[in-house]
């Protein structure tokens, strides 16, 4: 399981950096939109046309790699769900919400008010006991046992008289 979790990790930390990317990447859009049409950032924030924006996806390096960060993340993550659980595996995806909060805070210049630092603890907290349940999970699977907790017999089925 020590791999395929850090092959998991490899591929959510890539989807977050991959989120990164895209934005910066519509940033920069906006920024020639404004440029090309003579107003400032603050006039067309808003207002970028949507179909400027998707004419400008083959053309923008950062989409482009915030893409690509996307399609090796996808590869990571397919790898890791040949070891591990997919009731495991996609719950822990959310700490990638946790990874693009303080990154656009710190390269974007995004706000980080503290509801949603209390938000994002709140997710932390149920990531940890998603990541303590699975050992038992495993125990269950194999018929084995942890400490202080019983494991009912296997009737095949039947219900006992």
């Amino acid at each position: 399981m020590g791999v395929a979790l850090m092959i998991l990790l490899v591929a959510i930390a890539l989807g977050a950096v991959g989120q990164i990317f895209l934005k910066s990447g519509v940033n920069a859009v906006k920024h020639k939109y404004a440029d090309e049409v003579g107003a400032t950032l603050a006039e067309v924030e808003k207002d970028v046309p949507g179909s400027y924006i998707l004419k400008s996806f083959v053309t923008t390096p950062l989409i482009l790699l915030g893409f690509l960060c996307y399609g090796v993340s996808s590869m990571f993550y397919l790898m890791s769900l040949n070891k591990l659980d997919l009731s495991y595996a996609y719950p822990l995806i959310a700490l990638s919400y946790v990874i693009v909060v303080v990154l656009s805070w710190k390269y974007l210049g995004e706000a980080l008010p503290p509801l949603r630092i209390v938000g994002l603890g709140v997710v932390l907290v149920g990531v940890l006991l998603l990541g303590l349940s699975y050992p038992k999970a495993q125990a269950a699977k194999t018929g084995a046992t942890s400490p202080g907790i019983e494991m009912p017999a296997d009737t095949g089925g039947a219900s006992e008289p």
